[in-house]
């Protein structure tokens, strides 16, 4: 396999997880906090579409590197990286749900919510993000997609891969 083409896929998927990052925290401060909508809207449907347009950039360079490099092809590999990259853009569309569901009023600004049955909830970024690092999410926590091979069961490039 090309390491070139694959380093260009594993950089857009990260550059794909830092959008989304980016729009989470947007979306979960207008959900959290007396965020000005109209200031925000724009930022989070152009990160969207950012998002969109990697994921496309995504599948276009397996396509290409499938086609080039077809006798020595890392199927599993690319099968997760498409993966990877569908959830990625889905979660760009989760955060713009998010994001409606507070252009209709309803937050957490004020720490309740009417008629909840939950105490203490608190969906803050903090608690999302240790929550991810104390299960070892590699990939959230090191933002290193080569730390996905050994779970996924495939050889590490220090395997002499």
């Amino acid at each position: 396999m090309s390491k070139d083409s694959i380093d260009l896929i594993e950089a857009k998927l990260s550059q794909m997880l830092t959008e989304s990052t980016r729009m989470y925290d947007i979306a979960m401060n207008c959900l959290l906090s007396d965020t000005n909508l109209d200031a925000v809207r724009e930022d989070l449907y152009a990160t969207d579409k950012e998002i969109n347009k990697l994921h496309r950039a995504v599948r276009r360079e397996m396509i290409i590197h499938s086609a080039v490099h077809s006798r020595n092809l890392d199927v599993p590999l690319l099968l997760s990286f498409m993966t990877m990259s569908k959830d990625i853009e889905r979660i760009g569309d989760y955060c713009k749900n998010l994001f409606e569901i507070a252009e209709t009023g309803n937050t957490f600004a004020k720490g309740e919510v009417e008629g909840s049955r939950f105490i203490g909830f608190n969906p803050s970024r903090e608690s999302s993000q240790s929550a991810f690092a104390e299960a070892g999410v590699p990939v959230v926590v090191e933002k290193d997609l080569r730390l996905l091979r050994p779970l996924l069961g495939l050889p590490t490039p220090s395997d002499g891969v």
